[in-house]
């Protein structure tokens, strides 16, 4: 038998896992030949786990908690299978993962594997990754005030409930972005590692998790009227076009500012500017269709 690592968050947004879901899950994995262990994590929570002698790493739960289990998927290289349980599930549906947690266990005996990228957020020296995006400016103000039994209850609504509060009170303070030899400034900024950013929008279109590179795209005006353009834009598929709409592939970015900007990395606050941002060399192996 192979043997698994089966790390879950038990209050995972859409499909919370029951006891009696977990037996039936662990009895399917034994079904396919797979020796299983288990842990609890929250959302976002860095986990740290022993994978030595680990053939794959089965995580329960939505980005926030991948997010969390990446360091030690890199560490060990254990291929991770994802069962999405979140609220919105964005790297399953970048990747083709079925979305019912029942429905992407199948995937395991079958054991295709697809190398992603990574980026990485460096603050003090130390270096975070993300498997998704990063966000500076607005959207972190959107996600520091959106609670997770808010998330949990009307899922991506909930967002879009609040960025209209964010739209009111949010500052639009500018934080100026090096973008290896050019600087720009901007009010809300979006480092891409996929194309999707929250479900099925699309902020870093040309950005995909086989290319070795980050996709950065920049809002730069302070006017609040603008931000709903910009939310036209952004959901016709044409805010690349805008003027004030700065898009870029780069390998490594600083960000910069008078006053603390928030940052959220794959949709958890992760703390404010300045800091760096950076291509990784390290990939995470992922089962896929």
């Amino acid at each position: 038998m192979s043997t698994a690592f089966f790390l879950y968050n038990p209050a995972a947004g859409r499909f919370p896992l029951s006891e009696k879901r977990l037996k039936a899950l662990l009895r399917t994995l034994y079904d396919y030949g797979v020796r299983v262990e288990t842990a609890i994590t929250q959302p976002s929570q860095e986990t740290s786990l022993n994978l030595e002698n680990k053939d794959l790493l089965i995580v329960y739960g939505g980005d926030g908690t991948l997010h969390g289990a990446i360091p030690e998927a890199v560490k060990w290289q254990v291929p991770v299978a994802l069962l999405p349980a979140g609220t919105t599930n964005v790297l399953a549906r970048e990747l083709g993962i079925p979305r019912d947690p029942e429905r992407a266990l199948s995937l395991v005996p079958q054991r295709k594997l697809l190398k992603i990228h990574l980026g990485q957020a460096i603050l003090g020296g130390k270096r975070r990754y993300f498997h998704l995006m990063a966000g500076i400016g607005f959207d972190g103000d959107v996600i520091s005030r959106t609670g997770q039994r808010m998330k949990k209850a009307l899922g991506m609504v909930a967002y879009w409930l609040v960025a209209h509060v964010s739209l009111l009170k949010y500052p639009m303070t500018p934080f100026e972005l090096s973008l290896e030899g050019e600087v720009h400034q901007g009010t809300f900024a979006v480092i891409g590692n996929a194309s999707r950013y929250g479900g099925e929008l699309h902020l870093t279109p040309k950005a995909s998790v086989q290319e070795k590179c980050l996709d950065v795209c920049l809002f730069t005006s302070q006017q609040r009227w603008r931000y709903l353009l910009y939310l036209w834009g952004v959901l016709s598929g044409r805010h690349l076009r805008y003027p004030d709409v700065l898009y870029r592939k780069v390998q490594h970015l600083k960000v910069s500012s008078d006053c603390p900007v928030p940052i959220q990395l794959d949709g958890e606050l992760i703390g404010q500017s300045p800091m760096e941002f950076a291509s990784s060399s390290e990939g995470l192996l992922m089962v896929v269709p």
